[in-house]
């Protein structure tokens, strides 16, 4: 197996922090379904903004260390750089429901929200296109005998 550099692994631990927030956004809910004050726990959005920026901080270094690395894993820039997109709009959603939370209903029209979700939604595409090509360069180093 290959040796993964320390900045995969740690871009590994950063989109399953991501996948979580993602899913704790966008799953099925019962409060989203039947919208009962106090009776269901309210998303944070406040909490996902902030957890986001901080995901967003580390791979933009991750990101640079990559892109700088003579050697780098082949697509490994490619993909933390997607990943870095695709968290960088799930942010900008949780800002705007925030700001929305706080009082100002209008501050996030529908019309605005679709579009940020179509094009969040093609940059997860690109992301997990880009990982599933970096997972299947790395099966191949692994497959490929030591020599």
């Amino acid at each position: 197996m290959p040796d993964l550099p320390d900045e995969l692994i740690r871009a590994n631990a950063i989109l399953d922090e991501y996948v979580s927030i993602h899913d704790a956004i966008f799953k099925f809910s019962w409060r989203k379904a039947l919208p009962i004050p106090g009776f269901f726990k309210v998303t944070d959005f406040g909490a996902h903004f902030r957890d986001l920026g901080r995901l967003a901080s580390e791979l933009a270094v991750i990101s640079s260390v990559l892109k700088a690395k003579a050697g780098s894993l082949e697509g490994s820039h490619q993909y933390t750089a997607s990943l870095l997109e695709a968290v960088l709009a799930l942010r900008e959603i949780c800002g705007q429901f925030y700001e929305k939370s706080q009082g100002d209903l209008g501050k996030y029209p529908m019309a605005e929200y679709n579009a940020n979700l179509k094009a969040y939604e093609g940059l997860m595409n690109k992301c997990q296109e880009l990982g599933a090509a970096l997972n299947q360069h790395l099966g191949g180093e692994i497959a490929q005998p030591e020599g």
